[in-house]
């Protein structure tokens, strides 16, 4: 029993050795892709926190309007296409 639970730590030890050289490629290949290259939490072994979402932007009423006339437009001109 003893060399089992011994085979069993060096596998870990192996295992977490690999695991960093893993996690130092997987951070250089953010910075080249100009990602930030800080710990997130869940390589810390933190609570994994969402990421924030960006403010969703909000439009107008006039311009959901001009939209929506245009699409109109739009569709009308290609029903006009499609019979002839």
């Amino acid at each position: 029993m003893p060399e089992r639970q011994r085979l069993l730590e060096l596998a870990l030890k192996g295992l977490a050795a690999e695991r960093a050289k893993i996690d130092a490629e997987i951070a250089q290949i953010r910075t080249q892709l100009g990602h930030p290259s800080s710990a997130t939490k869940e390589e810390e072994g933190g609570n994994r926190a969402r990421p924030s979402r960006k403010k969703r932007r909000t439009m107008s009423a006039e311009a959901k309007r001009k939209i929506s006339e245009a699409m109109k437009r739009r569709y009308a001109e290609l029903r006009k296409a499609a019979k002839k």
